[in-house]
């Protein structure tokens, strides 16, 4: 029931439900601090209290259902300042404001975002990579009617790749007719190698550097990343595409900045192993370098792939590491592979994709 207080502001005709029966109260309200006196009930905190329509003429309350406090006519301003403003677009964007709501949804989305991109990455690195394997099967034999395959040259290419690649995770390569200079890392650690990079390169260990960065690109599981970013969990469960819409998508794939660094990272430390002088692939970065000096540079440091130069002085930096380099390939095991599919064209354009 009520307790004894003294009243702040006039008395104002109001009524009242209580929650507990169906009788309308009539009775008079008045304000006591942040309290507001009921006549003949316990005096309401204000924080309690909540409008329920847009005129301020009823209020409810939080923590007691069916309780209602209405006024038949508008009650003077003094009384109703204090009492809780309509919501405009919500109680909690209401008690932080918009531009304060619109600032946390901003970061929530770009917490969103990063989760989603870290949380494929533990994604593919929890898909069994049996499972990658057969993809990768699938994906490989949709370019079946372009592979390049004689027995001396495929030798060759998988002597090379097994000093490249670790041994709990080795990788397949093969070599396919189409006169692009560029490589692609498939899932389940294939790798085909396109005849124009071959025909392109100047010497065995500038393919070797393009291949131990497919290689980089297999061991952290870039591929199964890109893919997944493309089609979602239906790469999972079958619905996502087909292996030729699979294929295409890793043709088309830009990896992150990040992840390229990444895998030149990976290359570098791949040559240094092997044996391998990483100055042909720094070589390889200056030809392309050059065509890069044609293009603006603002698209240059756009581009998926770190600049030229920078990946040049990288690889340069770390032939210092290989005081005594070993050819990656004799020259009787490098004319194989360039013979693999067929007389050797020469090419001059540069695709900067691997």
């Amino acid at each position: 029931m009520s307790e004894p207080s003294e009243p702040e502001s006039d008395r104002v005709p109001a009524w009242l439900h209580d929650g507990q029966s169906a009788i309308r109260h009539d009775l008079f309200v008045a304000l006591s601090g942040d309290r507001l006196l009921i006549d003949g009930f316990d005096p309401v905190p204000l924080d309690a209290l909540r409008r329920i329509d847009g005129r301020g003429l009823q209020f409810g309350r939080g923590d007691m259902s069916g309780w209602r406090l209405g006024f038949d006519a508008a009650p003077p301003e003094a009384l109703l300042r204090r009492l809780p403003a309509a919501a405009r677009y919500g109680g909690p964007i209401d008690r932080i404001g918009l531009w304060g709501a619109a600032a946390i949804a901003l970061c929530l989305s770009v917490l969103v975002i990063l989760g989603t991109i870290q949380g494929l990455d533990l994604l593919a690195r929890m898909i069994p990579y049996r499972w990658e394997q057969r993809l990768g099967d699938a994906i490989s034999g949709d370019f079946g009617a372009r592979a390049c395959r004689t027995p001396p040259g495929q030798a060759a290419l998988d002597e090379l790749a097994r000093r490249l690649s670790s041994a709990d995770r080795p990788v397949r390569v093969g070599v396919v007719d189409i006169p692009i200079v560029n490589a692609v890392a498939l899932p389940g650690g294939r790798i085909l190698i396109f005849r124009g990079l071959i025909d392109t390169a100047r010497s065995p260990d500038e393919v070797a550097g393009v291949l131990a960065h497919e290689i980089g690109h297999v061991e952290h599981r870039h591929v199964l990343v890109a893919l997944l970013r493309r089609f979602g969990i239906g790469l999972l469960v079958g619905s996502g595409g087909t292996a030729a819409d699979y294929g295409q998508a890793l043709l088309e794939s830009r990896y992150s900045r990040a992840a390229e660094s990444e895998a030149d990272a990976s290359s570098i430390e791949h040559l240094v192993r092997a044996g391998i002088s990483p100055t042909p692939t720094a070589r390889l970065f200056d030809r392309l370098g050059r065509d890069e000096a044609a293009m603006p540079k603002l698209f240059v440091y756009m581009a998926s792939h770190p600049p030229s130069a920078e990946r040049r002085a990288r690889f340069d930096a770390a032939a210092k590491r290989v005081p005594h380099p070993r050819p990656s390939l004799d020259p009787a095991r490098w004319a194989a592979v360039r013979a693999m599919c067929g007389k050797t064209k020469a090419k001059d354009q540069f695709e900067l994709r691997f």
